[in-house]
């Protein structure tokens, strides 16, 4: 089964629910935006198409008072200029209905504009035939005319432009609310949308962790198979490992036994006989470490003991071979550390430890191991430290597997399953093992248990250190 498509599907999935989500988003800000502006636009025209009609119905009322003036005029001076005051009304009669005309919305009501124009354009014509009779000097006709047809149309003018007024704000109220239910609209789909990419994210959602939750359950599975696996593997090879130890004993006996008998005189058969017996212990030993690294996989009943002494045990065991190859052994053990490890195989991994740092130290200029036993926080620390051979990158990277030999220590003696060994020990127990070498200088192994409280007495947690030096 390919898990690519499905995966892959899901994201697609994903992301078209972000895109749904991000459209929505943008769609309804530009949505907003424009609708502001069109309302502005809206009322700001009303306001403006308010104005003139406010301005033509005061200019209509300010034609009568011209009109008066005219007539009233003692002299040529005086009508010329109440004649250029009707002008200049009749211009901005004019002009009003002019910017009125432009700013009219499409499909707008003109009924009652044509009606308020034409009113307007009457108006102009019966106030330049009042001007008429003035100039003429007929103040009575100039006073009947404008009794009987220019206040008449100056009524009906402003009785237009009220409903002309009226009208306006109507209809921006009706577009207004046109787009408030557009933007409602736009609103009610745009939550429809998020509503289907919530919808999809969720199930999408769902898909992945039901996915996942297979995948953790066959991990699982795959886990507890693997264990079930290494241990029928463990027990085999304890099993033939114990059978190989049946015979070896005997064998091994047999030829000690008959090359101390002196049946055999040749010193060549003799030879052959001692490095037989010498290759039958070896081999009996490359089986019991092959045993010890089996069972060190497996963590026994919980015991607690103290690092610095199980240390102290090994340290007091290798001080002769240490002596006997020149090797200084130096030690700083802080007393009372106690960790969750029994002290057999606390043991085991300081042997380990620090039986190859001696090894590897030896026939090296004044060569020194330097073993630590500290407390850093919750961890204790053991630390051996050398100044041997060294290693390089690539022997670091395959150190601790089983009958893993380092080129640097060929010639040396050794199975190659101590560090693997102590490796497996030290995991088995929660604790973490690290290596720092350098190829010609020597390397620190460090091993990190964690702690728990003394169970002794008075016991101190943090007592000064006690550096000692062994020859």
């Amino acid at each position: 089964m390919n898990a690519r498509a499905p995966i892959r599907g899901y994201r697609a999935g994903f992301l078209f629910a972000v895109a749904l989500l991000s459209a929505v988003a943008g769609f309804t800000l530009w949505t907003e935006v424009r609708s502001g502006q069109q309302v502005d636009a809206l009322v700001r025209q009303a306001l403006e198409r308010a104005g003139l009609i406010g301005r033509i119905r005061v200019d209509a009322l300010s034609m009568e008072s011209a009109i008066e003036a005219h007539i009233r005029a003692k002299d040529d001076d005086d009508r010329k200029a109440a004649n250029a005051v009707m002008e200049d009304i009749l211009e901005s009669i004019r002009r009003s209905t002019e910017a009125y005309t432009r700013n009219l919305p499409p499909g707008s009501k003109v009924v009652a504009w044509q009606r308020f124009n034409g009113a307007c354009q009457t108006l102009a014509n019966e106030v330049r035939g009042a001007a008429v009779l003035s100039h003429l000097r007929d103040a009575e006709k100039a006073r009947h005319h404008l009794t009987e047809r220019v206040r008449p149309l100056v009524t009906e003018v402003d009785a237009l432009a009220t409903q002309l007024a009226k009208e306006n704000a109507d209809e921006a109220q009706e577009l207004i609310g046109h787009l408030a239910y557009m933007r409602v609209r736009n609103t009610a789909v745009g939550a429809a949308v998020t509503l289907v990419a919530m919808l999809i994210s969720l199930l999408v959602g769902w898909s992945i962790t039901a996915v996942l939750r297979r995948q953790e359950n066959t991990i699982q599975r795959q886990i507890e198979e693997l264990g079930r696996v290494n241990q029928e593997l463990d027990s085999f090879t304890r099993r033939v490992a114990h059978d190989l130890m049946g015979p070896l004993a005997p064998l091994k006996g047999y030829l000690t036994l008959i090359r101390r008998t002196g049946a055999v005189q040749d010193a060549g058969a003799l030879e052959m006989l001692s490095q037989c017996e010498s290759s039958a212990v070896r081999m009996g030993e490359l089986i019991e470490a092959l045993l010890r690294f089996c069972r060190a996989g497996t963590r026994g009943e919980r015991t607690s003991a103290e690092l610095d002494t199980a240390v102290t045990t090994v340290l007091l065991e290798l001080a002769q071979t240490a002596a006997a190859q020149g090797v200084t052994l130096e030690r700083e053990l802080e007393p009372g550390v106690r960790v969750d490890c029994p002290n057999q195989l606390l043991q085991v991994i300081a042997r380990n430890l620090v039986s190859n740092a001696v090894k590897y130290t030896a026939g090296r200029p004044s060569p020194s191991v330097s073993v630590r036993v500290a407390v850093q926080g919750s961890e204790a620390v053991l630390q051996v430290k050398d100044n041997g051979i060294g290693m390089s990158a690539a022997t670091r990277g395959s150190l601790f597997q089983p009958f893993f030999r380092a080129p640097e220590a060929r010639g040396l003696p050794g199975h190659g399953l101590g560090l693997a060994t102590a490796k497996r020990l030290v995991e088995a127990h929660g604790a973490t093992l690290s290596v720092d070498s350098q190829e010609g200088v020597g390397t620190t192994m460090t091993v990190r248990f964690p702690r728990v409280a003394a169970l002794a007495a008075g016991a101190p947690e943090t007592a000064g250190a006690a550096r000692q030096v062994a020859p």
